[in-house]
Parts: C-alpha cells; sequence; structure tokens
C-alpha cells in the first residue's frame, strides 16, 4: 500500500528544507506545491504564495494567496483556483509535495477535494502539516495511508535519511 508521510514540528526546525532534500533524490517527476511568505511581491507587505512544482518557484502576483495577518475572504477562492492546479500540472508525477497545509484552507472546498483524491490515490504524498486544529487537517491526518512524522531538531537528519530509504522502496 502507498504511504503518505506528513511532517509537522515546530516553526523553523525544518521540515521544508527536510522536503527540498528529499526531493533532490527523486529520480521520477515531482509534482504538488509549497507556499512560501515573501516580503518583495507587494512593497510594505508580507505576502503568502502557491508555488507549483511545475513552475519555477518565484512568489508573484499570479500566485498569491493572502497578505500576512489581514484576512480579506478571497483566500479559500485563491487555494481552489491554484491549489488543484499545482497538483494536477506534472504529468505522472512519482511523488506529491504538499508544503504545507494548514487551517487557512477550511473553506477551500475545491481544495479539499483534490487533496482527499489525492491521498486516495496511488502516487506517494511527502507533505507538512501545520500544528493546528481544524476539520481539514483532521481529515489528512486520520486518512488511513497517512502517517503523521514529528520533526525536531534532533531528529530531522535521522529522519531524512529514514525517509530516503523508504522512498526508494515505494
Amino acid at each position: 500500500m502507498v504511504r503518505h508521510f506528513f511532517l509537522t514540528g515546530e516553526r523553523g526546525v525544518g521540515k521544508s528544507t527536510l522536503i527540498k532534500k528529499l526531493i533532490e533524490q527523486a529520480e521520477d517527476p515531482v509534482g504538488g506545491f509549497f507556499t512560501v511568505k515573501s516580503g518583495n511581491v507587494f512593497p510594505g507587505k508580507s505576502s503568502l504564495h502557491l508555488l507549483s512544482l511545475a513552475e519555477p518557484l518565484i512568489p508573484s502576483a499570479s500566485n498569491f494567496l493572502a497578505f500576512c495577518g489581514e484576512p480579506d475572504g478571497m483566500t479559500a477562492e485563491r487555494f481552489d483556483r491554484l491549489g488543484p492546479a499545482a497538483l494536477s500540472a506534472v504529468k505522472n508525477p512519482g511523488l506529491l509535495v504538499m508544503d504545507e497545509l494548514g487551517p487557512h484552507e477550511s473553506e477551500a472546498f475545491l481544495f479539499w477535494e483534490a487533496i482527499s483524491h489525492a491521498l486516495d490515490g496511488p502516487v506517494p504524498i511527502l507533505g507538512v502539516l501545520q500544528k493546528a486544529d481544524s476539520p481539514f487537517l483532521e481529515k489528512v491526518r486520520s486518512h488511513p495511508k497517512a502517517e503523521i512524522l514529528e520533526v525536531t531538531e534532533e531528529n530531522r537528519d535521522r529522519l531524512c535519511r529514514n525517509l530516503s530509504r523508504r522512498r526508494r522502496r515505494l
């Protein structure tokens, strides 16, 4: 059975860095997305962006999700537009990356549907789950194919080696 690995842990512990190291080793095409903060796209504002792995990983107005700390009521619509497109952009991926999933997606029902479809599918997922509570995150955590791994400064290098070995066996 295909397993999906979701990393969780404190902010700044190296979850996304660990995923980047693992996808550098991937032999098959990698699809999915990274979410990143940027202070360079909108002058004077910190913004969140969903970057498809099918495109250059450059924050821009076209992949904008939200301003940090300033909800505008359009975030779910942007997740619904950008998320499913990023998950389906790479044809026949050997791995899907979902970095990172959090409570902001709670009202993005098309995004939920795309995540649910991927969880039920045959492609392994490597993702990050924020340490937060929401129905969306609980659905991911409780999926029968999902394994949640806590990342700490003490175990992240070991986790990287172990996940690398496990990925080669999938």
